[in-house]
């Protein structure tokens, strides 16, 4: 029986090697957010992390998806529905995991206070890592119809691993994801607000488009060079992280600003 592009895609995930924008990303979105977090959000969450910063957890579910009962998380990071939508146990549409799994604790951590201080603590590890992954394009949108892989003479690397660092690592070898922050944020409050206004279904929907431009600069005969297809996401990669980060900020701070 031919396996589904999903349960090729569990298998990847359970060994450990899909890894969305890598820790830098990760760090980078946490980073941004963490400036945009009132002082009241800011003293809560901490002292929930035991005084330290989103920025700690932030790949923290990526090293932490395997072993149960973490395990049952593998498969929230990813919303690859072009060509393989999956159904629940009724046979319904299932709707993308991040988003899906993003609004859930949001609505769980209405009153934060009335829950377990071990809740509310995964809950936000939760959120600091999701929201990226939600905004990673390799993360949204994955069409079995189109090759997702690039070729440079006989190396063949597939998108997503490049997707995983390399976009970053590739153009910013050296700035650490703090120096990171500082030079991607830089929107004024007017143009902040206009990010962080909607809902994360918006979000999701704006990040299929992005995923969806990402794909298409795929030459349909996959040649293309590393340096050639770096150059031509790189803006993507950095609008998309500098969005999850006042995103995340949004979120936290509807939350824990109480």
């Amino acid at each position: 029986m031919k396996r589904t592009i999903l349960s090729l895609l569990l298998t990847v995930i359970a060994t450990g090697t899909l890894w969305a924008w890598g820790g830098q990303g990760h760090s980078t979105v946490a980073y941004i957010a963490e400036k945009h977090l009132t002082p009241r959000a800011k003293a809560n969450i901490e002292s929930y992390l035991n005084g330290r910063s989103i920025v700690y957890y932030a790949a923290w579910m990526d090293f932490n998806r395997t072993d149960p009962p973490m395990d049952v998380t593998r498969d929230w990071h990813v919303d690859y529905w072009t060509d393989d939508m999956r159904t629940d146990a009724n046979g319904n549409p299932a709707p993308p995991c991040s988003v899906s799994q993003i609004k859930r604790i949001v609505s769980e951590m209405g009153d934060f206070r009335t829950l377990s201080d071990s809740l509310v603590t995964i809950n936000i590890k939760y959120l600091t890592h999701l929201v990226g992954d939600m905004h990673c394009p390799v993360h949204i949108d994955f069409p079995t119809s189109r090759p997702m892989k690039v070729k440079e003479g006989k190396t063949t690397i597939k998108v997503h691993k490049m997707w995983d660092g390399r976009v970053l690592d590739s153009k910013h070898n050296g700035l650490s994801p703090q120096q990171m922050a500082v030079e991607l944020d830089r929107y004024s409050a007017t143009e902040i607000a206009a990010f962080q206004s909607g809902t994360p279904d918006d979000w999701h929907n704006e990040c299929l488009e992005y995923s969806k431009r990402a794909i298409d600069m795929i030459p349909a005969n996959n040649q293309v060079s590393y340096e050639t297809y770096f150059n031509k996401v790189i803006d993507i990669a950095e609008n998309r992280i500098t969005l999850a980060g006042y995103r995340l900020a949004a979120i936290l701070n509807s939350i824990f600003d109480k």
